[in-house]
């Protein structure tokens, strides 16, 4: 072995390590938030259809059902009963009107094996829409 060429396979084994460490970072962090979403994304979902059910029965029984709006108190009460997610922490927005209900969340995943690189958290929201039909 030449002296010049002493702690080159270091080398390639420390980079190596880095580019495994990396690819071991988003695949297990990348999953997690994914997962996250996906999670944020069902509990949206249920909120805005238990908003949307909320109906102003006197708008909707006087229109012998053609007309239907919602009751935004209780479509409100009724989405934010429904997001009740213990132990996450979790930021909501409600938009509702007569029509629809509109409902963002926010939140954040720690990272595991990305946080060897300074990214301590990945930021998700996700957003829900849902609105009654008047029907036969």
């Amino acid at each position: 072995m030449i002296a010049s060429e002493r702690g080159q396979s270091t080398v390639l084994v420390m980079g190596m390590m880095v580019l495994c460490f990396a690819v071991a970072g988003v695949a297990v962090d990348g999953t997690r938030a994914f997962i996250f979403r996906r999670s944020l994304q069902n509990a949206a979902d249920s909120a805005a259809q238990a908003g949307a059910s909320q109906l102003d029965a006197s708008v909707y029984y006087n229109s012998t059902g053609d007309e239907v709006l919602l009751d935004e108190r209780k479509a409100r009460l009724a989405a934010e009963r429904s997001l009740g997610i213990p132990g996450i922490p979790v930021s909501a927005t409600f938009a509702i009107d007569g029509s629809s209900v509109q409902i963002v969340l926010r939140g954040e995943v720690r990272t595991s094996f990305l946080g060897l690189i300074g990214v301590g958290k990945l930021p998700v929201a996700v957003e829900a829409r849902a609105e009654p039909i008047a029907g036969d």
